[in-house]
C-alpha cells in the first residue's frame, strides 16, 4: 500500500470512526483485498475484534483495483448535471414481506423520490411477497421480457437480491434483461443467509417460524431457500450478461453503528461467523460478487445510518445510468472483474 490515509474519507462517516480506519490501513499483512477469506476474517475477529476485521475488509475493498476506482468516482462530484440523460425506468424488485411490513421500506417507496430528481420513472415488479426463488425469478424475466422500455435500470432490495441472481440464471435470462442497462443491488443477500441456517437449526425458532408461515399463509420451505446450506438455490456463482454494469450496496457497520435492537441481535448471532452487516450478510462474500461493490461505511443492512441517504443512492443511480459507450469503461474497472461499462 503506497499511502497510511484512506484514499478518500467515506462519505458517511462517523465521529470517531477515523482512528479504527487508520488503524486497518496501517497494518502491513494481508495488504490486498484478495489476500482475505472468510476463514482469515473470522479469526481476525475473534483475535482482534469484529469491528476490526470490519474496518480492514473496507480499507482493502476501496484500495482495491476492482472497486476503488468506481468507489472513488461514485464520491467525486458529478461531472454530468442531473436530467440530461434519455429516459430511464428503474424496474424495483422488493425484499421479502414488503407487503405486510411496508413500515421497512422493502417495497423501495423511498426510492421514487430519489428517481425523480434523475428524471426517472419507477415500476414495481410484481414478485410475490414472500414468494420462492424460483417463483419469484420467473416472473421477473416475464415482467422484463413484457416491458418495452428502452432503458432500464433494475433496482433490488435484499432478499430481491436472491431472487435477481436466480432470474439471471435462467434459460431466457439473456432475451429478459436485454434492455436492462444495470442493476444496483442494495443489501442483496446473493449467497443465501446463515441467519436462514440459525433460526432453522433451533427446535423453538423453527416451530415459531412455521407459525408465523402458517399465520401468514407463506412457505416453510421457502425461508430453506435462503440458508447457505451446499447444493442450495443460493449455492453457485452469480452469472452476468456481458453488457451488464451491476453495483452492489452492502452496508459495513461497526456495532455502534447498528441502527436497532433487531440489527443489534442478527450481528451479535452472526459474529462467530465474522464481520456481518446485521442484516443477515457475511462481509466476506463481497470477495466472491462480480461487479462493482460500494461499501457504505457506518450502515447497516438496512442502509440507515446517522447520514442521510438519499445523495449517496442518487449519485449510484445516477453513476450507473451514465451514458458510456459500450468500448469504454469510465471508472477503470478492469472487465475481468465483471463489471461493463
Amino acid at each position: 500500500m503506497s499511502s497510511i490515509l484512506l484514499p478518500s474519507r467515506p462519505m458517511l462517516v462517523h465521529a470517531g470512526d477515523d482512528a479504527l480506519l487508520e488503524r486497518a490501513a496501517r497494518l502491513h499483512e494481508h495488504p490486498s483485498l484478495s489476500d482475505l477469506t472468510l476463514g482469515f476474517l473470522q479469526r481476525l475477529a475473534e483475535e482482534e475484534g469484529i469491528d476490526f476485521a470490519t474496518a480492514l475488509l473496507y480499507d482493502r475493498l476501496i484500495r482495491s483495483p476492482q472497486h476503488g476506482p468506481g468507489v472513488a468516482h461514485i464520491e467525486a462530484p458529478p461531472e454530468t448535471p442531473v436530467g440530461r440523460r434519455p429516459p430511464i425506468t428503474l424496474a424495483i424488485v422488493p425484499g421479502a414481506c414488503y407487503v405486510e411490513y411496508p413500515h421497512t421500506g422493502a417495497g423501495g417507496e423511498r426510492l421514487g423520490a430519489i428517481a425523480e430528481t434523475l428524471g426517472c420513472q419507477t415500476k414495481v415488479v410484481p414478485i410475490k411477497s414472500f414468494g420462492s426463488l424460483a417463483e419469484n425469478a420467473q416472473t421477473i424475466c416475464d415482467w422484463l421480457s413484457c416491458c418495452t422500455d428502452d432503458r432500464i435500470i433494475v433496482v433490488s432490495l435484499s432478499k430481491g437480491g436472491a431472487d435477481v441472481k436466480l432470474a439471471l440464471a435462467r434459460p431466457e435470462a439473456d432475451l429478459a434483461f436485454r434492455r436492462v442497462k444495470a442493476w444496483v443491488s442494495l443489501s442483496g443477500i446473493i449467497y443465501g443467509t446463515p441467519l436462514a441456517d440459525w433460526f432453522l437449526g433451533r427446535p423453538l425458532s423453527r416451530v415459531l417460524l412455521r407459525l408465523l408461515c402458517w399465520y401468514r399463509g407463506y412457505r416453510f420451505d421457502y425461508l430453506q431457500d435462503l440458508g447457505r446450506r451446499p447444493g442450495g438455490p443460493l449455492d453457485s456463482d452469480l452469472r452476468l450478461p456481458d453488457h451488464l454494469k451491476v453495483v452492489h450496496v452492502i452496508g459495513f457497520p461497526l456495532i455502534r453503528h447498528l441502527s436497532s435492537p433487531l440489527a443489534r441481535r442478527t450481528h451479535r448471532r452472526l459474529a462467530p461467523l465474522g464481520p456481518n452487516d446485521g442484516g443477515g450478510i457475511l462481509l466476506a462474500d463481497v470477495l466472491r460478487l462480480p461487479g462493482l461493490v460500494y461499501p457504505v461505511w457506518g450502515a447497516d443492512h438496512y442502509l440507515q445510518p446517522d447520514g442521510d441517504m438519499r445523495p449517496l443512492i442518487a449519485r449510484i443511480l445516477d453513476f450507473v445510468s451514465d451514458e458510456a459507450s459500450a468500448s469504454t469503461n469510465p471508472v477503470g474497472v478492469p472487465a475481468s472483474a465483471g463489471y461493463t461499462a
